[in-house]
């Protein structure tokens, strides 16, 4: 999703110290000098807000705290893909506290942004393999690996991070289907009219398509909120697999037997993003962006964070998902 807005410029909000907060930790992934990861864990914790995170001069906070004890587990681990082409760092932070409240361990996976079309056409493939880098880092640090249940690993991912999620529980990529995406008429995608500036298409991508598979074996589910390209995702009916949710932000749904879907008729894609402060609408004007982003009322968002995150869990836990969330 493009928001090419003024978000380096962070603005940290000073949490209620007596709140108890969720653990949050600091991690990285050098393995490629080329896409080194950041990755922020957020852990179940009883211990007081030191810090928020994820705060900016458009969005808020969510409080946390820094170096808490790390929990005995096994806990479930989440691995979480947030947002578009050039979202700002732990832009899910709201989702991965609430997560973490939930008695989980989420590692949000934040990548190198790409600087032209030509690197961000690549994005699609890239993010699935940032994925099973966060959990061989996870499972590959003593401090950690002893917190994880093995047997409970999932991926949750929002806009091209839950097409990620998808393809590494095994969904495919149809590579005609992808190539035609930014044609009239094709699945379309938020990015397109950014590539066409910049003379780049998707097409340039058919040969790559399916070249390595991005599966990965230890993935135990995965949700995608508002996948992108989703009409151009298929799922082999014979193979059974990782079980897979989609959660639709107002209409629409999976298109393949093989996913469930869940939709959230009242919210908008924009209510992936956390709550905005009192100036984000202002901002987002004057950045020429759309101040629809911040959504009615904080209230509102708020409601449609809950419907997401319950989802999420009652599907992760085992439980049936519901077929509409409020």
């Amino acid at each position: 999703m493009k928001l090419g807005l003024a978000f380096a410029l962070t603005v940290i909000a000073t949490p209620c110290l007596a709140d108890v907060a969720p653990g949050y930790d600091r991690m990285e992934n050098t393995a490629r000098k080329d896409r080194p990861l950041a990755l922020s864990v957020w852990y179940p914790s009883e211990s007081e807000a030191t810090t928020a995170v994820g705060g900016n001069a458009v969005f808020t906070g969510s409080s946390a705290s820094v170096n808490a004890p790390v929990p005995s587990g096994p806990l479930p681990l989440i691995v979480l893909s947030h947002g578009g082409l050039r979202s700002a760092e732990d832009s899910g932070a709201w989702l991965a506290s609430s997560l973490a409240q939930a008695g989980l361990i989420v590692v949000e996976v934040s990548a190198p942004r790409p600087l032209s079309a030509a690197a961000a056409v690549h994005e699609i493939f890239e993010r699935p393999r940032d994925i099973s880098r966060a959990v061989d880092t996870v499972l590959d640090d003593p401090r950690w690996s002893g917190a994880i249940d093995t047997n409970r690993i999932f991926v949750v991912g929002y806009a091209l991070g839950g097409t990620a999620a998808l393809f590494v529980a095994g969904a495919n990529l149809d590579a005609n289907r992808y190539a035609q995406s930014c044609d009239e008429g094709g699945v379309g995608g938020p990015d397109c009219a950014w590539y066409a500036a910049q003379g780049v298409t998707p097409e340039e991508m058919r040969g790559r398509i399916n070249a390595k598979p991005l599966h990965d074996a230890r993935i135990t589910s995965a949700v995608a909120v508002m996948p992108e390209y989703l009409s151009a995702i298929e799922v082999d009916a014979t193979i059974r697999g990782p079980s897979m949710l989609t959660i639709s932000l107002g209409q629409g749904g999976a298109s393949d037997a093989r996913i469930r879907n869940v939709a959230i008729s009242d919210a908008t894609a924009f209510d992936a993003f956390a709550i905005c402060t009192e100036v984000g609408p202002a901002i987002l004007m004057e950045e020429e962006g759309d101040a629809e982003i911040c959504g009615a009322s904080p209230e509102g968002r708020n409601l449609a964070h809950r419907g997401i995150a319950n989802a999420i869990t009652s599907f992760i836990q085992g439980g049936a998902a519901p077929t509409a969330a409020q």
